[in-house]
């Protein structure tokens, strides 16, 4: 008797010890990995948990045992995390920005995978890859009885957008986002930027929304059963000289019927590119240009209706150096080796190697040796055809600039502008398109005059803020003298930005 009591002691003591041993496994995170949740990594969020989230994003996976982490896997593909951050109960990890989701390959399995040197656990979750947009659509129109394009059921209709990942429904909705009907014949493209759908043989609205629900959001185009109206939102430059490239952005730029600037001038539109997001218009300028008379504007005409953007509005020219600019009292300019300036109405020296131009302008030739290639000029008065209450934030300088070629001695070179009494440094020589100097062209350089005069809140605060004087002053800046620099400066002008 005694003996079996010792031996159901001693069964006792071995099953307690191998209980303590499984609790101090748990405990040490030694048993089975378990993912729980995923938050963020802030501690003031730590009660919000998700099971989508974002490439790029940082996240937290919290649960037990995931200590001795050796891969983690999303979406089957192993991605890097810190084993500093990995401890029983937690492993921090960023989704890597180049993860390939769902929406780009419908094979990736769902999931978040830990493997620890214990085990495996697993977790479902959803990586997208960002939200779905709609830029634009564009369809074949035909005329109808009355000789009007319009949209017709069972028309081809090609919607052009981002992340057009997972799609889950698109449909035809009214203004008010009321569905009125499917669409279910429809193709994406291998990018993810091309939605070609066939529109249903029901009656089209006249005006409507087509609607793409996707897992991580909806999108949403407008349209209208006739053409849309174009939208132009700007314009690489308003004031360009003859021969040069001119590009109009905005959308709907398509069906194009009449381009007249200052409604003078008709540009042949056969000659105009366009390009199939019909968002941009590119053009050469002509020799002629709009005359004072002009209506100070560009008109875009499309079968869906005509827009405009300022264009050669003389109301708001600074300086041209051709009769345009405001008054002034007196000025000079220097160049380098004791030679007479040469800008302005003074005559261009035969040696010029500017063959395009929009009259006169500004030139400097010679080499540098930190005073040269200037000019100043003395009590600019500021143009009268921008309104006083005009925010700062909505005008841009604007300038044409011309340089003969690459410099090679100077690291650096810069323009350094004054106008109305305010000086901004550090502009570049380069076009505002391309953002590249463009040796032997014209460019066209905009200025964010928030940035000209930081302190300055309207258009009326600036002209009452103007100090007169030396107001209005073009200076070349560079970090080391000797380069043989042929610059030249055209159509200073204040560009007020279309809301």
């Amino acid at each position: 008797m005694n003996r079996l009591y010792i031996l159901l002691a001693a069964l006792l003591a071995n099953i307690a010890l191998l209980s303590l041993a499984s609790c101090s496994d748990d405990d040490n995170g030694g048993g089975q990995p378990v993912i729980e949740c995923v938050r963020s990594t802030d501690p003031e969020l730590a009660d919000s948990t998700f099971t989508d989230a974002m490439v790029g994003q940082m996240i937290l996976i919290q649960g037990k045992n995931l200590n001795n982490a050796i891969h983690v896997y999303i979406n089957g593909q192993d991605v890097y995390f810190n084993s500093n951050y990995n401890t029983a109960t937690h492993l921090i990890v960023t989704i890597p920005a180049e993860l390939v989701t769902r929406g780009e390959d419908e094979s990736v399995p769902l999931e978040i995978r830990i493997e620890t040197s214990h085990g495996t656990a697993t977790y479902d979750f959803h990586v997208i890859s960002g939200y779905p947009a709609i830029d634009v659509y564009k369809a074949q129109l035909e005329l109808n009885e009355n000789g009007v394009a319009e949209m017709k059921p069972g028309q081809e209709v090609t919607l052009l957008g981002s992340t057009l990942h997972e799609i889950e429904r698109i449909y035809v909705a009214d203004l008010d986002t009321v569905p009125l009907f499917d669409i279910t014949e429809f193709t994406v493209n291998s990018a993810r930027t091309e939605i070609d759908l066939t529109m249903p043989a029901n009656e089209i609205p006249d005006k409507g929304l087509f609607v793409v629900e996707c897992y991580a959001a909806t999108a949403y185009c407008g349209f209208s059963k006739s053409p849309q109206k174009p939208v132009l939102t700007d314009i690489s430059t308003d004031m360009p000289i003859p021969g040069q490239r001119v590009v109009i952005y905005g959308k709907y730029l398509t069906d194009l019927t009449v381009l007249n600037l200052g409604g003078e001038i008709d540009i042949d539109v056969n000659s105009v590119e366009t390009n199939e997001n019909q968002d941009k218009l590119i053009f050469t300028m002509p020799n002629q240009l709009p005359s004072d008379n002009s209506n100070g504007l560009i008109t875009v005409g499309t079968l869906g209706g005509r827009e405009t953007l300022q264009f050669y509005n003389y109301s708001r020219v600074y300086e041209d150096f051709d009769g345009h600019g405001t008054q002034m009292a007196y000025g000079w300019g220097t160049q380098h080796f004791g030679g007479n300036p040469v800008w302005g109405w003074t005559a261009i020296p035969a040696t010029c190697p500017i063959t395009e131009s929009a009259g006169n302008f500004i030139y400097f030739e010679g080499f540098t040796s930190w005073w040269d290639h200037n000019l100043t000029i003395n009590s600019k008065v500021a143009p009268t055809g921008i309104d006083a209450s005009t925010p700062l934030s909505d005008i841009e300088l604007r300038y044409e600039v011309y340089i003969q070629e690459q410099f090679t001695v100077a690291e650096t070179m810069t323009s350094t502008i004054t106008v109305l009494g305010k000086e901004k440094a550090g502009i570049p020589i380069a076009d505002r398109v391309t953002g590249e100097l463009m040796p032997a062209q014209w460019m066209s350089v905009a200025v964010p005059m928030s940035e000209v005069a930081p302190d300055i809140a309207t258009w009326g605060d600036l002209c009452t803020a103007d100090p007169g004087g030396d107001n209005f002053k073009i200076f070349l800046a560079y970090n080391t003298t000797g380069d043989n620099v042929i610059i030249a400066y055209d159509n200073f002008r204040f560009y007020v930005k279309q809301q």
